[in-house]
């Protein structure tokens, strides 16, 4: 598969060496670091037919961002609303929901009818029905202070959807209504194909971070939501036989918390634009 032609790329060439600090809250990893220490609801996670990869993919305690911002920086300019092209050194890259759901493993199948009417705000009003706005951080004190139940159930997996499904680029953003609403039907979460509705989260950034950088490096940029299958996307790992991508994959260890754009280029060689 090729894209679509003639390529034009969002960025210049004289703008690859600059970077750009990509803002997220989506850690994965301190996210199911929460969840295992809550040792009756962390079953529900490890059986879960879509969220268990996360609960055993290789803990990486820092993201590799620039790899990511590698990657967008290359972005072909299309007209297609549902993909994503990038070329990096003559090769290109093809981000759909096909690529999205090899990376990580969830779910793609189409929404249910009326999906956005799904479940309810009982259980979100009566936690914090006198809140203007619910943060990640008032979800993980409640945790915190609660004790093994099924409310607690429902408080954790709000916490893992608000945090690394949904998340904003600061805690203190207010969580997304459809993550609340949600929660309420559990018997919901465990079906519903959150791989669809990611994937069209990142195509929405990606395209909303072009038209807003306007070919122009930042020195720093939001970028909510799931990120971990761009940045995994970025050093193009290998698929294995039963798992997603980043269940397997690993970054090489390295004396600082991520790479740098320097290095990552260091290692691809010559761009060819």
């Amino acid at each position: 598969m090729q894209p679509p032609k003639p390529l034009e790329f969002f960025f210049k060439s004289t703008e690859y060496t600059k970077t750009c600090k990509i803002q997220t809250k989506c850690y994965a990893s301190k996210t199911v670091d929460v969840i295992k220490k809550l040792k009756v609801e962390v079953k529900w996670f490890t059986s879960h037919p879509q969220f268990l990869h996360f609960f055993h993919m290789p803990d990486e305690q820092y993201l590799k961002i620039q790899g990511m911002w590698m990657l967008l920086m290359h972005t072909i300019c299309i007209e297609e609303g549902d993909v994503a092209w990038s070329a990096v050194n003559g090769v290109p890259i093809h981000y759909s929901m096909r690529e999205h759901a090899l990376i990580y493993g969830l779910d793609c199948h189409e929404y249910p009818r009326r999906y956005l009417k799904l479940g309810g705000t009982k259980f979100v009003d009566y936690y914090f029905g006198g809140e203007e706005k619910i943060t990640i951080k008032d979800v993980e004190k409640k945790i915190l202070s609660m004790k093994p139940c099924n409310d607690r159930l429902k408080m954790a997996v709000l916490f893992f959807l608000g945090r690394v499904i949904r998340g904003k680029t600061k805690d203190i953003g207010p969580l997304d209504p459809f993550i609340l609403r949600i929660v309420e039907d559990l018997d919901v979460c465990r079906t519903f194909p959150w791989g669809h509705l990611t994937f069209e989260d990142a195509i929405k950034k990606i395209k909303h971070m072009m038209e807003l950088l306007k070919g122009e490096v930042h020195d720093a940029c939001g970028f909510p939501g799931f990120v971990i299958p761009l940045e995994v996307l970025a050093f193009e790992y290998s698929p294995c036989e039963d798992c997603p991508r980043m269940c397997k994959s690993r970054f090489t260890k390295s004396s600082m918390r991520g790479y740098s754009l320097k290095d990552i280029y260091d290692a691809l060689g010559k761009t060819k634009v």
